[in-house]
């Protein structure tokens, strides 16, 4: 019966070797995902603050000049004093509306953490 035992015991650390090797691969493919997921994300974050950015600066070149050039001689200061006002304001808005979607963002790699957690609480209570 002593022979069996050791091929007993060996096989138990063989395959709770295979688990712990099984749940470190699930966690690293989870990683990954996640990781790709991030990238993307912010690929499309960064591409979308440049259209933004561009065509907002010439939307706001050609309606500054429009309206600069129908307002009469005289009024042209004060609109010009008006519209950089209001382009100060709409920066000021869109600054805030960048940073609370920015903050709003779920952290990065939040799954892959939140199943490493559950993990190691598995682990702790089966002591």
């Amino acid at each position: 019966m002593r022979p069996t035992e050791p091929a007993g015991i060996l096989e138990s650390l063989r395959r709770a070797g295979a688990g712990v090797l099984a749940l470190a691969q699930n966690r690293l493919e989870l990683f990954s995902v996640e990781l790709q997921e991030q990238k993307a994300r912010l690929l499309k974050v960064l591409v979308l603050l440049a259209v933004t950015v561009f065509l907002g600066s010439m939307a706001l070149v050609l309606v500054t000049a429009t309206i600069v050039v129908l307002v009469g001689e005289n009024a042209r200061g004060p609109v010009l004093v008006g519209l950089s006002v209001l382009y100060a304001l709409g920066a000021v808005v869109a600054f805030l509306a960048l940073r609370k979607e920015l903050r709003s963002a779920p952290a990065p790699l939040e799954d892959t953490l939140s199943e490493i957690k559950k993990d190691c609480d598995w682990l702790n209570s089966r002591k």
